[in-house]
């Protein structure tokens, strides 16, 4: 897998992100979280077992895990 160096301080990378609007922001922190979850093998098998679960129909409702509130 290739690797990327970046050399920004901190500071630097916060006032960028500070300057994007707010969809860019959302897709920034998602592209980040999906990066972070790819580079996780628990949490790869786990994904792949949800998807497994909606097709066979394993589902529940809110009420049905926490009631009627």
């Amino acid at each position: 897998m290739a690797k990327v160096e970046l050399e920004l301080e901190l500071e630097q990378m916060a006032q960028a992100i500070l300057k994007l609007s707010r969809s860019e922001r959302q897709r920034l922190w998602s592209l980040l979280a999906t990066l972070e979850e790819a580079q996780d093998p628990g949490a790869l098998k786990a994904l792949r077992e949800s998807e497994e679960d909606v097709k066979e129909g394993r589902l529940y409702t809110f009420e049905e895990i926490f009631g009627d509130e």
